[in-house]
């Protein structure tokens, strides 16, 4: 399949998948962010114009990569506008690697830093030298066979079922025989 040109109009299924994202999710942002308008043709078809697919894939970072909410990205919108998102977008497509998969380095620059740098071994605190195990087990067994001075044995008195002191038995109001 030939690639489209990067100034060429996407449909939705190209713009998923240049995301990778449901297009489902496209829709739903397209709900919750009114700049998010793409053109649409006759039968209700929606084509993603450049900008369209730059500020989806800002989306994609703010709400996916870096975790934030949608409410917090609205207000950036309203503080900072659409452009800001766009640009964001812009730049991570610039950083995206073409070719074909075999031959890109899929591990972000900022990621081989990290892992280039050496860890510190954390100090833990010092474990406290156990006393021999005969020993422990002795002192172990002699407080366990060691009375109790404050357990006191529950007094037990036997069960007695309460019987009623009268023996009259109570019975059920009467019901009359319906009328005839």
């Amino acid at each position: 399949m030939q690639s489209k040109s990067s100034r060429a109009f996407r449909t939705i299924s190209e713009a998923s998948a240049e995301l990778d994202l449901k297009p489902h999710v496209l829709r739903f942002w397209e709900a919750k962010f009114p700049d998010l308008s793409p053109v649409t043709r006759g039968g209700g078809r929606r084509f993603y114009r450049p900008e369209d697919v730059d500020f989806l894939r800002g989306l994609r970072i703010l709400l996916h990569e870096e975790k934030h909410k949608i409410k917090d990205v609205q207000k950036l919108i309203k503080m900072k506008g659409a452009q800001s998102i766009v640009e964001l977008g812009h730049s991570e497509a610039d950083t995206v690697p073409s070719g074909p998969i075999e031959t890109r380095d899929l591990v972000p620059a900022r990621i081989k830093v990290s892992a280039a740098k050496p860890k510190r071994a954390k100090p833990h605190a010092p474990v406290p030298k156990p006393e021999s195990s005969v020993s422990a087990l002795k002192s172990s067994s002699q407080e366990s066979l060691a009375p109790r001075e404050s357990y006191v044995e529950p007094a037990h008195a036997p069960f007695t079922p309460a019987r009623p002191s009268n023996s009259v038995l109570i019975e059920p109001p009467h019901r009359h025989p319906p009328h005839q």
